[in-house]
């Protein structure tokens, strides 16, 4: 039955035109990377600094956070989602691609972050641009690798199904492995990155939970992407035999429960600095949750993130219908970028009206571009259904009886 439904698949994906698909991305990156230079050199460089770190930790954290459901669905021996892990490794080939965006950010660190020009004697061990840009490198490249070499296993045991060849007996022991290592780095690096490319955006503020709100934002909108990649492959690429309502259903579940988790990170934050009323914590907080012109996008993300998914999704109907569940998926990762935006862009730009714009908007499109082109060239490539897997066969089975849970 699997094989039958590879080549189904296959042959559905084939007729996809994914030449039009990339040349859209590509039209879109150079659109980003114009509106990018022209802000830098001619009108306001401070302010394309600011949108392409937003974006840099928006995307970083996206992308991340979809590979993570590999190594989870791995590590906890899960079968629901095995038809839509090739899916969640189709960002793979995005990864390498941040280390390359990662220069740009150090030819404009004057710019982007104010210890450069100002060091403090206290903080120049840790912020001072050799480390800082080194333990970055170090640090992606690490996680970067583990992603490599896990989807390097799945696709070459693919390749070894379909040929009929035997795969290795270790290739099980040694996906645990590397997902034991992605999942591990995965909760450090990223970490790390919050740390290092927002939090130090404020000299005095610090907050020991602003790592795990980070990657645990970064997983949810990684479900998100997911929910609206699934919907594509259902619609375009023949996966609506395998990827069915059940698959929907569990990932909507689970976006639900990572919405909830994400709030709880976000209040439990907002509650010890409000108990504590220190200053240097509590000027954070006030300057975007109650100075104009942050005030209003502050009370728009919570809604736009939290609140709006978490009243829908609690309805099965959205979490079993492909179309519902994507609409509100990508409703939540315009959230989440516009939360990175607010997260970033007060600490660079002192402004009176929000500096939220037509070149915000093309500079986001530009990174949508090459995240979307990379995504495309690897699904197009590369086995969409891990036809391999053990646990696929699991998946398939009919439910002896209809989902009744919320």
């Amino acid at each position: 039955m699997k094989n039958e439904m590879y080549r189904e698949i296959e042959l559905a994906k084939s007729s996809v035109n994914w030449g039009a698909l990339k040349a859209l991305c590509l039209a879109l990156f150079l659109i980003g990377a114009a509106a990018f230079l022209y802000q830098l050199f001619g009108v306001d460089a401070r302010r394309a600094w600011s949108a392409y770190l937003t974006n840099y930790v928006y995307w970083t954290g996206l992308a991340f956070g979809t590979f993570l459901l590999s190594p989870v669905l791995i590590l906890t021996n899960a079968s629901w989602g095995r038809p839509i892990k090739r899916l969640s490794e189709s960002v793979v080939l995005f990864l390498p691609v941040l280390l390359i965006l990662l220069w740009p950010l150090f030819l404009g660190r004057e710019n982007a972050f104010w210890w450069v020009l100002h060091p403090e004697e206290q903080k120049a061990p840790w912020l001072n641009t050799p480390f800082f840009f080194t333990r970055e490198l170090v640090g992606l490249l690490l996680l970067i690798l583990s992603a490599a070499l896990l989807t390097r296993n799945s696709v070459k045991s693919d390749m070894e199904y379909i040929e009929g060849k035997p795969g290795p007996a270790d290739r099980r022991r040694s996906d645990t492995a590397l997902s034991t290592a992605y999942a591990i780095l995965y909760a450090f690096i990223m970490t790390l990155v919050s740390f290092d490319m927002m939090m130090s955006l404020n000299p005095e503020w610090f907050s020991t939970l602003f790592g795990a709100y980070y990657f645990v934002v970064s997983f949810y909108s990684g479900l998100a992407f997911l929910a609206v990649l699934s919907t594509f492959a259902v619609k375009k690429m023949g996966m609506g035999d395998t990827v069915e309502k059940k698959q929907f259903h569990d990932l909507g579940k689970l976006l639900f429960g990572f919405c909830v988790v994400s709030l709880d990170f976000f209040y439990v934050q907002f509650l010890v600095i409000w108990y504590g009323n220190l200053p240097d914590e509590t000027r954070y907080v006030i300057w975007r949750v109650i100075y104009d012109p942050w005030a209003a996008l502050a009370w728009t993300v919570l809604i736009v993130v939290f609140i709006i998914p978490f009243l829908v999704l609690l309805l099965r109907r959205i979490k079993l219908e492909p179309v519902l569940l994507a609409s509100i998926s990508v409703w939540i990762l315009i959230g989440i970028w516009l939360e990175k935006f607010l997260l970033v862009t007060p600490s660079l730009l002192k402004s009176k009206s929000l500096p939220l714009g037509i070149f915000e908007v093309l500079i986001t499109l530009g990174w949508l571009g090459l995240f979307g082109f990379c995504v495309c060239s690897f699904l197009q490539k590369y086995p969409v259904l891990a036809v391999s897997d053990p646990m696929l066969a699991v998946a398939l089975e009919p439910e002896k009886e209809k989902v009744r849970l919320a």
